[in-house]
């Protein structure tokens, strides 16, 4: 029996595994999938809270990164993940995300002359020195079989020299599992419950640093919900810490009554906020896929994004750290000047099964 070991460094990476998880069910008999989750233990004990209503299968194993410098957390998982793949000897690793601990995996893996997968391959925001980009690039050198979700990561991995022949096009994973809770979205009771029921209202969620952490940023965004609040209802989902800490981070500002605050929410109602949504504002990359997938509008605040899709396919726009113009925008959005867009090829909710399907033929030769 041959053993396959995916890996996820977040909640939205987990998800798109737990797909990849009920496609290997086709077979079971012939191959042992185990799941592996990396994260800040108790961070993602919070995180995971937000998806309450999704059943993920069993994680057979969990590495706890810790905190630290990059390096630092890269070693540490480093360390634990040779553990693992010692005792396992599988077969293949599959990878989700391109964060420190996808790479670290991703590392060990190629050193222990492991096969190595990546369903997020040839993403690229092109921003040279940030993190994440750094990890992108470096997971996909390491890579024996490339899983892509648009026509821009095909050509950046063989812009890059990486076309050995395993480049496969296959879709989004995470429209899997949207597709299978698409009933529960439906039937989702948190626009009664946010007394948003016959009202126009826009969706705002971040969770950068530098919009939540910075008090510039935040009073920025603060100050350009407040602005649209004039105009229309403003749901505002922020993150456990700020949003019971909101009283200090604003400086004691008063809340306009049309501006609702939300912790975090269940995932179907989060993706029934935004499919009932006339705007969705966000510097969140899976919100961006997401929004595209729903249909639904989205203005992105930051300077780049590797989901070069939901710009030139999808109904995303990106605003940059120009809140003005993103204001602006989203009163344009309001008043019905939308964006035209459409689901990208492939998101057609089969995804997972088109990767298992190709390394199960792959595992046989």
């Amino acid at each position: 029996m041959k053993k396959v070991i995916s890996f996820a460094a977040s909640p939205q990476n987990l998800l798109k595994v737990s797909a990849v998880d009920k496609a290997f069910k086709k077979y079971r008999k012939e191959v042992k999938h185990l799941i592996c989750h990396a994260g800040y233990e108790q961070e993602e004990k919070k995180s995971l809270s937000s998806f309450e209503d999704i059943v993920f299968p069993r994680r057979h194993y969990y590495v706890s990164v810790g905190y630290g410098s990059h390096a630092a957390q890269t070693a540490r998982t480093m360390l634990e993940v040779e553990k693992i793949l010692i005792e396992e000897q599988p077969d293949l690793v599959l990878l989700s995300g391109y964060q420190d601990a996808a790479l670290a995996f991703g590392i060990t893996a190629s050193k222990m002359k492991i096969p190595i997968a990546h369903m997020d391959a040839g993403l690229r925001s092109f921003e040279k020195h940030n993190p994440a980009e750094i990890n992108r690039m470096l997971t996909d050198v390491l890579c024996d079989f490339y899983f892509v979700s648009e026509h821009s990561a095909m050509k950046n991995l063989r812009d890059a020299g990486l076309d050995n022949g395993n480049i496969n096009y296959c879709g989004n994973p995470l429209v899997d599992t949207i597709e299978l809770y698409w009933s529960d979205m439906e039937e989702s009771d948190v626009l009664k419950k946010l007394n948003i029921t016959d009202d126009t209202f826009v969706l705002a969620t971040f969770h950068q640093s530098e919009n939540l952490r910075k008090e510039d940023g935040f009073d920025a965004v603060f100050q350009m919900l407040s602005r649209l609040s004039k105009s229309c209802k403003v749901v505002w989902v922020l993150p456990d810490y700020e949003y019971n800490n909101f009283a200090q981070i604003s400086g004691g500002k008063k809340l306009p009554s049309s501006l609702l605050l939300s912790s975090p929410l269940p995932y179907t109602d989060f993706l029934a906020l935004m499919n009932n949504a006339e705007v969705v504002i966000t510097d969140t990359e899976s919100i961006q896929e997401e929004s595209t997938y729903l249909s639904a509008q989205c203005l992105t605040v930051k300077k780049y994004t590797e989901r070069i899709v939901t710009l030139e396919v999808g109904t995303n726009q990106l605003m940059g750290l120009d809140f003005e113009k993103t204001e602006k925008t989203a009163l344009e959005v309001i008043n019905g000047n939308i964006k035209p867009g459409r689901i990208p090829e492939l998101w057609d909710g089969k995804a997972a099964r088109r990767i298992v399907d190709i390394l199960f033929s792959e595992m046989q030769e």
